[in-house]
């Protein structure tokens, strides 16, 4: 098997991979010095940033975006959920989010993350 793998997208060439990982890998995306922690209301908050950047852009309408600010509202209510019925609150909050913006891949991603994060601290 070749340990060379070239990635596409639409016919364009973003990336490659020489050679092959084996074990663990980790990826961090936060800076020197910084905690790649962030609390739930912290990642609520980075999702209504790129709602905003999304919309700014036309990827999403306004209805669609007044509608997803409402979900965002929701979860951020619901950021730190005390009890079980919160946590399912919160993650029922990003999952109509997560429905609004599914033709926005970058952000139905990073809800989807979220969502992935909260239902694993049970």
């Amino acid at each position: 098997m070749a340990d060379n793998v070239n990635f596409h997208n639409y016919g364009n060439s973003y990336g490659s991979q020489i050679g092959k990982a084996e074990g663990d890998v980790h990826i961090s995306m936060a800076q020197a010095g910084q905690t790649s922690e962030l609390s739930l209301a912290d990642r609520v908050t980075a999702l209504r940033q790129e709602l905003d950047a999304a919309h700014a852009r036309s990827q999403v309408d306004d209805g669609t975006y007044a509608d997803a600010q409402q979900a965002l509202d929701e979860a951020a209510e619901l950021a730190e959920p005390a009890d079980e019925e919160q946590r399912n609150a919160f993650i029922r909050a990003l999952r109509k989010l997560k429905g609004l913006v599914d033709d926005v891949s970058g952000l139905a991603g990073a809800v989807a993350g979220l969502i992935g994060i909260v239902a694993g601290r049970r």
